[in-house]
């Protein structure tokens, strides 16, 4: 059994990444919008962006649009799909956001988003549509017995013990700003490793 010992966002001090669906901002396509139209609904290549890009894409049909799903579409080049007409909406976060505009992140949800949604219509003409009342946030986890022999229940706790520890993380954790360097930079963690795999999972909340 795995545990959780803090949300890493709120612990670390980093951004809350909220959960916003973005979309094309073409002022001449919005206004010719009609049911009929078909809206290309992009999704990213994990789990979590899949279900919310599904989630969006039902919201859609509901209302009586017809919708193409265009799923699995590398996080590295969605957003240049979206910006070449490639796709007309997808699920993005503010903290990433923030990244491709390689500007600060910020620990204030609402000035991430009011930030993201000015600079895509300045830069990029695109359009972000309010956000949803959701957030993802990064986690850690670690082996109950190791928890329990080290008696660690906080990041605190874990800072203590960091170099008999050996640390792995999960995707792009180990790189973004807002993941392992972040951490370390709060914490002043030293580990024995850290690589690509292992026992550091992303826990969306």
């Amino acid at each position: 059994m795995k545990i959780g010992i803090k949300t890493f966002a709120a612990a670390a001090a980093v951004l809350v990444l909220t959960m916003t669906l973005i979309a094309c901002g073409n002022k001449s396509a919005d206004s010719n919008t009609s049911n009929s139209t078909t809206i290309r609904v992009g999704t990213k290549d994990f789990t979590e962006n899949l279900i919310v890009g599904e989630l969006y894409a039902l919201a859609l049909e509901d209302v009586g649009y017809q919708v193409k799903r265009v799923p699995n579409i590398a996080g590295s080049v969605i957003h240049t799909s979206l910006v070449n007409n490639e796709i007309d909406l997808y699920p993005e976060y503010t903290g990433t956001g923030l990244t491709i505009l390689k500007m600060s992140l910020m620990t204030n949800p609402d000035e991430g988003y009011t930030t993201v949604k000015a600079e895509y219509e300045k830069q990029f003409q695109v359009t972000w549509l309010n956000y949803s009342q959701a957030n993802d946030g990064a986690g850690l986890v670690i082996r109950t017995d190791v928890s329990k022999k080290l008696g660690i229940t906080t990041i605190s706790d874990l800072q203590k013990h960091a170099s008999e520890l050996r640390f792995a993380s999960q995707g792009e954790v180990d790189q973004r700003e807002d993941g392992i360097p972040a951490l370390e930079k709060v914490y002043e963690k030293e580990s024995k490793s850290v690589s690509g795999r292992g026992s550091f999972d992303r826990l969306c909340s």
